[in-house]
């Protein structure tokens, strides 16, 4: 089992990451977040891994924090949630704050992923809420405030993500940018403030 690699990050896609370790190129698939905070990295990057193995099928997952692969291992958990389907919660909905919705059982916020109805979401948060709270990654994460990611589902963050993305900015980017901005300012000026957080 490989628990991490360490190497200089060679490439990074929509839905994955080449990390070069020793001469060998280790192909990783990975979320939205995660290639959002590993890319413009080079040197000595870790990536904490896990193999998937299937019977038509190996590859490595992995994420630049132990939080992240434990949320996307609890995900794998539930019924009807693959390795596919967890990458597209954690690449739709940050992990900091799928741990907060799944917390406060916030089912409406969880259909917000690609592939997750209603029922699919009540099920993960029936089966996960227990778990996320007795999780000692988790525990350790209690000093952020996870409800600063909740501000993003307001339309003034929403409309403001959009025109983010529209210039050419992920998902995971432009609100990473909104994170320290004030809800209550103008979307122009969030808009402005928020390029200077992406250009710096």
């Amino acid at each position: 089992m490989i628990d991490f690699i360490k190497g200089k990050i060679e490439y990074v896609g929509e839905d994955y990451i080449v990390i070069e370790n020793n001469s060998i190129g280790y192909k990783i698939f990975t979320s939205a977040y995660t290639t959002s905070d590993l890319n413009g990295k080079s040197e000595n990057a870790i990536v904490y891994t896990q193999m998937i193995v299937r019977e038509d099928d190996i590859r490595l997952c992995g994420f630049s924090t132990r939080a992240e692969l434990k949320a996307f291992d609890l995900l794998r958990t539930v019924k009807g949630v693959g390795t596919k389907v967890a990458l597209g919660i954690l690449s739709s909905i940050a992990y900091t704050e799928l741990i907060n919705l799944l917390i406060v059982g916030d089912v409406n916020s969880l259909t917000r992923a690609p592939g997750i109805g209603k029922k699919t979401a009540q099920r993960i948060i029936l089966e996960l809420k227990d778990k996320v709270n007795k999780t000692e990654e988790f525990k350790a994460m209690e000093n952020i405030s996870f409800d600063n990611n909740i501000g993003f589902m307001n339309d003034s963050n929403n409309e403001t993500i959009e025109a983010l993305i529209s210039l050419g900015y992920s998902k995971v980017e432009a609100q990473k940018a909104l994170v320290n901005i004030d809800d209550n300012l103008p979307i122009e000026e969030k808009i402005k403030l928020g390029l200077k957080q992406l250009m710096r």
